[in-house]
């Protein structure tokens, strides 16, 4: 299951984010030595699958699910080192991390792009003393030449450690395959993908980025370094986790928010670790599946039971656009668009799968 971790300075809101996307109250985190973060699984709305249920008549909806922690956060000016590295050891376990920056009070928004460069800068940092001890306990086995394990661990670290010390994050390196598979093992955190969540005031969410303070700088921030954004009010939106669909429906209405902040931080996820969404259908059970962008049709029937990828013979494909165009199964059929893909077919986001298997 997918895990993505929320950061961010003291104050910057994203305990409340956290209560957006899982309607549960929790209290801010604090820095101490017995940390224990708070964790939710949350369902992914998903439209396609809705419409699929509706077709199907299905007795069963399931959507994806993603897991959600609120991080302790901290701030790197005045955060001891022997305590920002248990906290950082909590941001080693999660797959990608979405960074909350205060853009909703005028004063701390002027110091949010400072913030936000300060924190990354923390975990490249981290990830060069990683490389350093670590290059410095093989330096003496891969000295040796019967060792070639150690001396091509050695040489990795240390190309990672002389890019980390230019400020260049491991997610931004040019690596070759060999290295990335060697580097794995050190968990090296400026290697997890990051989404930067711009949390503003309620009245800013209409507002251009030029006329919200310290968004603009936050954005070139982001730009340069490559990072997803996303612009949401967590107050708002904690605010609408409390109510009914109906009463919420008219709250956003009011306010013009087009959909709720875990529809935009589900895709964001998505797009930063590189996930697509595959779905299933049938009069018992419809539902959607997370799968790395690129995988291949044996790979997706290997998400769903490891059976279906052993004993794989074809996958029965429909694209969702042509099916809801078609208006069901049958018809798509008819019209040529349902097709026999074989293990290799590489699985596109929105894809319909109905795997054939043998075992």
């Amino acid at each position: 299951m997918t895990n993505v971790g929320f950061i961010g300075l003291p104050g910057s809101g994203k305990s409340t984010v956290f209560k957006a996307l899982t309607r549960q109250s929790v209290a801010p985190q604090f820095l101490g030595h017995d940390l224990k973060p708070h964790q939710a699984v949350v369902k992914i709305p998903d439209e396609r699958l809705d419409w699929l249920t509706q077709m199907y008549q299905s007795r069963a909806k399931v959507e994806a699910t993603l897991e959600v922690v609120d991080l302790p956060g901290f701030d790197p000016a005045t955060t001891e080192r022997k305590l920002l590295n248990s906290v950082l050891e909590h941001y080693r376990k999660s797959d990608a991390l979405a960074l909350v920056l205060n853009l909703f009070d005028a004063e701390e928004a002027k110091k949010a792009a400072a913030g936000l460069q300060a924190i990354l800068d923390e975990l490249v940092l981290l990830g060069m003393i990683t490389a350093e001890n670590c290059a410095k306990r093989l330096e003496k086995a891969a000295a040796h030449k019967a060792n070639q394990e150690a001396a091509e661990k050695y040489k990795a670290l240390i190309k990672v450690k002389e890019q980390l010390e230019e400020g260049i994050p491991v997610r931004r390196m040019e690596l070759e395959e060999a290295d990335k598979r060697i580097l794995r093992e050190y968990a090296f955190i400026s290697e997890k993908p990051v989404i930067v969540v711009l949390n503003v005031a309620d009245d800013d969410l209409a507002k251009s980025d030029s006329e919200i303070e310290g968004m603009e700088a936050c954005l070139a921030i982001a730009k340069a370094e490559g990072l997803t954004t996303v612009r949401i009010a967590a107050a708002l939106q904690a605010e609408l986790s409390t109510m009914e669909d109906d009463e919420a429906e008219e709250y956003m209405a009011e306010f013009g928010i087009a959909e709720r902040a875990l529809a935009k931080l589900i895709r964001a996820s998505h797009e930063a670790l590189g996930l697509i969404t595959f779905l299933t259908g049938s009069e018992k059970e419809c539902r959607a599946w997370s799968l790395r962008r690129g995988a291949n049709a044996q790979q997706a029937a290997g998400v769903i039971h490891t059976d279906m990828s052993r004993g794989f013979i074809r996958a029965e494909t429909v694209g969702y656009g042509d099916l809801t165009a078609a208006g069901d199964f049958n018809a798509a059929k008819a019209a040529g668009k349902v097709r026999l893909e074989g293990k290799e077919y590489i699985v596109k986001d929105g894809d319909i799968l109905s795997i054939r298997f043998n075992v």
